[in-house]
């Protein structure tokens, strides 16, 4: 017995030892709030006495030993979700982790794409500006907001353009090297494999790349970074496309060191049922991703995306016009023929995308990531063309009743009787296509050289389609480096390099009924008919008979490389977490033309000079942490950036000219935040003050009082960008929160840019003289814009909530003739005052539910809808058009301007299955 005794106390005192030397470990998980499934790869952030950065391991699950007594705040956070904050409280007895479920972000929110498409297009200009705003969503409720609530009155996030606000897809920059502006077009529709993303908010850089100063993005589209699942998608809209099918497989990971993801989708729509008549749409979009894992340390990775789209194009009118029709979503683009709709401008583009990157991981200490990539394929724009026969546009401003009323003597009898053409008969309305048809039809002809040879015979076109191109071709490269040198300091460091090939000419689309048509430059044929030589498209091929498909126009290619090196060092200094950036690289640029042009022999053929421009960029900031739940932060930055190819040849279409003395713009940024880290208040209130000066701008049109196409440039243009952002979400409960978000911003120009007027035709400089638009507001977006919100999710995997949306302060993009000492002389003061746009209150509503079929199956519906109340009234955006009525060589009225006007009430239906 004694024995017993003994060896039982033996093994008891072993049991005690091990238990009391043993590492006890805590255990938390994140689960999906809609299919229970676990989340991986989640982002956990301790604040508190001891702070912590953690990972979710492939079961959703993280652990933590040990927690000094106080108080600590959990963020939990995952691509694709919502951010969740729980509170954790650690005694003396310790402390338990809680499970804890997040929301996608998506199940119910339709990216940009789906709100709304916009061309902005000047009269006489191919340029389209199309807005693209920040459409990922991170943690912060502000930008959350910006990303989609506020996206149908075309917000932009401090006011910047876009080619602020950079894209990367896998590291790599995707802004249009012409332009500047976004791409997220290039991957439209394929919404599934493009939810992976890496952002940042204002200045701050990300691990990947240096950035600007607006936030950036980089879509991460790794095959193993995928989550694993296979959806099929169908969604149902009134917007821009009235169907959508999607199609999504990845594997993850597998055990054999390969993973796959693959998706297909398609978008279509007639336009029957969009809010614009002749919206029609039709696209596809293909993706597959080959990832292998070499070695432990090493993958190569294989993406191809591609989103070929064509769709028709909805344009801005005058107010007159809208009110002539009843509707402010009039569409002059389109017209009836042979009793169906037909649209003039269709925008086709076919732009794969094909990347192969290398990854070297050696865990949390080095990674090294190298990425080559391909751009290619075709990007049309259509639209009418005319020669010898009168404007066919059917808002042209000859065929609007206010033309009458304006006339010397004003005809009001003419004007009544246009009105009620207008009201009742579509042919005035809209562009009459048998009109065109039956005016080539009747154009029988012989067309000569100007040696008397005859050169065609048949029905010469008068009215035509051209597909205006620009084509590009683009390789890209991008390594980053990612190096932890220790527990306070890491670094980022990259190099960058991008050349593109752009080639802009225009397509033959449709002859509309004619055989051929005469590629002569038709504005030197009525400044120059004494000299044959002038009219001339192509001294190397005069005299052009142009068939369906034949290249007419304009032929000439812009060739741009951009190359830079950055480093990033990020130090944890207790309280303080500051960051310390550069940016070193260079822009060059040269235009190539493939005709040499009758008006300008000897400086349109071939290469250009060759403009080289040098950038950098200072980059800094820190924040300091007050307490587990409170933070300041600063970001600063100082830039150097070379103009774009747009702004800096005068006249591409038709020569070499570039603008006098190109030089770089200089761009000054500063934010200061505070940010709010509570279980069930969160936010951050930024100020922010951005200067941007030295800019270059050009724009061509039509000038009535010099009677002739001209080219306008402006130089020195000085921008000013300051306000305020504030983004909140209040937890009521833990099913209902609340969210509020504020922007108020004051966009100004804040100097007086020089301009040069010059004659098209013969780059004779019509008048230099300066443009006082200093203290004028920038257009673009509303400078004042808010929205309250509350949502509701509930336990048995449901969820609706509604938002009060409210914009204001957006200005009219400005004509700078209008504000020149010339406009001052001849006109009334009161047009050089910018028009403000109006605006007003929306409330959208949306609502979801998530069925659970079997384990890993699940059917969700989401239905949104937008502008509940159909407030038809808020203008989204307008010009004032650059021509200006003129009476014996003096200015008399602008034209009047035209607008674009936020949707009525639309609905967004999405179904999916996760099987």
């Amino acid at each position: 017995m004694k024995k017993v005794f003994t060896l039982f106390l033996i093994f008891f005192w072993l049991a005690v030892s091990m238990l009391c030397a043993q590492n006890f470990s805590h255990k938390g998980f994140v689960t999906d709030a809609s299919t229970g499934l676990p989340v991986q790869k989640a982002k956990i952030t301790v604040f508190g006495k001891k702070n912590l950065t953690l990972f979710t391991d492939d079961a959703g699950a993280f652990s933590i030993d040990s927690l000094p007594r106080g108080r600590y705040t959990f963020t939990v956070s995952a691509q694709g979700y919502a951010a969740e904050q729980v509170e954790v409280f650690s005694t003396e007895e310790g402390f338990s982790l809680p499970q804890v479920k997040l929301s996608k972000l998506d199940d119910w929110k339709p990216g940009f794409h789906d709100l709304v498409v916009v061309d902005e297009l000047h009269e006489d200009d191919d340029a389209v500006s199309e807005y693209t705003p920040m459409l990922s969503s991170s943690q912060d409720p502000f930008s959350a907001s910006a990303a989609y609530t506020f996206s149908p009155a075309r917000f932009r996030i401090r006011g910047y353009d876009s080619q602020y606000t950079p894209v990367y897809l896998n590291g790599v920059e995707m802004n249009d090297m012409n332009t500047g502006y976004g791409v997220w077009s290039l991957w439209g529709g394929l919404n599934d494999v493009v939810r992976n993303q890496e952002t940042s908010t204002g200045i701050q850089p990300m691990f990947s790349a240096f950035g600007n100063i607006g936030a950036a993005t980089n879509v991460l589209t790794r095959a193993g970074m995928q989550r694993q699942q296979a959806r099929l998608t169908y969604s149902n809209s009134n917007r821009t496309y009235s169907n959508r099918m999607m199609l999504t497989y990845s594997t993850g990971m597998m055990n054999n060191g390969w993973a796959f993801s693959a998706s297909l989708s398609s978008r279509w729509g007639n336009g029957r049922y969009s809010v614009v008549d002749g919206q029609f749409y039709k696209a596809f979009g293909y993706f597959l991703s080959i990832e292998k894992q070499l070695f432990p340390e090493h993958s190569l990775v294989l993406n191809v995306i591609d989103a070929p789209t064509e769709r028709g194009v909805a344009a801005a009118s005058t107010q007159e016009a809208y009110d002539l029709v009843g509707s402010n979503y009039y569409n002059s683009n389109v017209g009836y023929q042979n009793g169906k709709m037909r649209n003039a401008r269709v925008r086709d583009s076919h732009e794969p995308i094909i990347q192969l990157s290398h990854f070297w991981n050696r865990g949390r200490t080095l990674n090294l990531s190298t990425t080559l990539g391909v751009r290619f394929g075709y990007n049309g724009y259509s639209a009418l063309t005319w020669f010898q026969a009168p404007d066919p546009r059917p808002d042209y401003y000859r065929k609007l009743p206010s033309y009458y009323l304006q006339g010397t003597p004003p005809d009001p009898d003419a004007a009544v009787a246009l009105a009620e053409l207008w009201r009742t008969d579509r042919n005035t309305a809209y562009i009459n296509w048998d009109r065109l048809y039956e005016v080539n039809r009747n154009n029988h002809m012989e067309t000569y050289d100007s040696n008397g040879v005859l050169i065609a015979s048949g029905l010469r076109s008068e009215y035509a389609i051209e597909d205006r191109r620009t084509d590009q071709l683009q390789w890209n490269y991008a390594t980053t480096f990612n190096m932890e040198i220790n527990d306070r300091l890491k670094l980022d460091a990259g190099v960058t390099y991008r050349w593109n090939r752009t080639q802009s000419f225009n397509i033959l689309k449709d002859l509309l009924g004619g055989e051929y048509w005469y590629d002569i430059d038709k504005f030197a044929e009525r400044d120059f008919a004494s000299d044959p030589s002038k009219v001339q498209i192509n001294l190397l091929a005069p005299d052009h008979i142009a068939r369906k498909g034949d290249r007419i126009g304009h032929d000439y290619e812009a060739y741009i490389q951009k190359g830079s090196a950055w480093a990033i060092a990020r130090f944890d200094l207790g309280r303080f977490n500051s960051y310390a950036g550069m940016m070193f690289g260079f822009t060059s640029m040269y235009r190539h033309g493939n005709q040499q042009r009758g008006l300008f022999p000897n400086n349109s053929f071939c290469n250009s000079v060759w403009l080289k421009f040098f950038d950098f960029g200072f980059k800094g900031g820190t924040v300091y942490q007050i307490s587990g739940h409170h933070y300041l932060e600063m970001n600063a930055a100082i830039m150097q950036q070379a103009p774009y190819f747009r702004n800096v040849f005068v006249s591409p279409r038709t020569r070499h000219t570039y603008v006098e003395n190109p030089e770089e713009e200089n761009v000054y940024s500063f934010d200061l935040s505070y940010q709010l880290r509570l279980p069930f208040l969160r936010g951050r209130l930024t100020g922010f003050y951005t200067r941007v000066n030295n800019q270059t701008r050009n724009m061509s049109f039509y000038d009535d009082v010099h009677r002739t196409f001209s080219n306008y440039t402006l130089t020195g243009i000085d921008t000013r960008y300051a306000g305020i952002e504030l983004g909140l979400e209040a937890k009521l409960s833990p099913t209902l929160s609340a969210t509020g978000a504020l922007s108020v911003g004051r966009y100004q120009n804040v100097s007086d840019p020089d301009y040069i007027q010059t004659v098209d035709n013969s780059n004779k400089v019509l008048e230099r003289g300066t443009v006082y638009w200093s203290g004028l507001n920038t257009s673009g977006t509303p400078q004042t814009a808010a929205t309250v919100g509350m949502t509701y999710r509930a336990p048995w995997y449901g969820m609706f909530g509604f938002n009060i949306n409210y914009f204001d302060r957006n200005f009219i993009s400005m004509n700078p003739v209008l504000r020149t000492e010339r406009a001052r002389v001849d006109m009334e003061n009161r047009f050089s005052i910018p028009e403000k746009l109006k605006g007003g209150v929306t409330v959208d509503a949306f609502i979801g539910y998530s069925y659970r079929i079997t384990y890993g199956k699940f059917l969700r519906f989401n239905l949104s809808v937008s502008n509940l109340l159909n407030n038809r009234n808020i203008h989204s955006g307008g010009f004032e058009q650059l021509r200006v009525r003129s009476f014996e060589g003096k200015y008399q009225k602008p034209f009047d301007s035209k607008y674009y006007y936020m949707y009525g009430t639309t609905f967004f239906f999405n179904t999916s299955l996760q099987f």
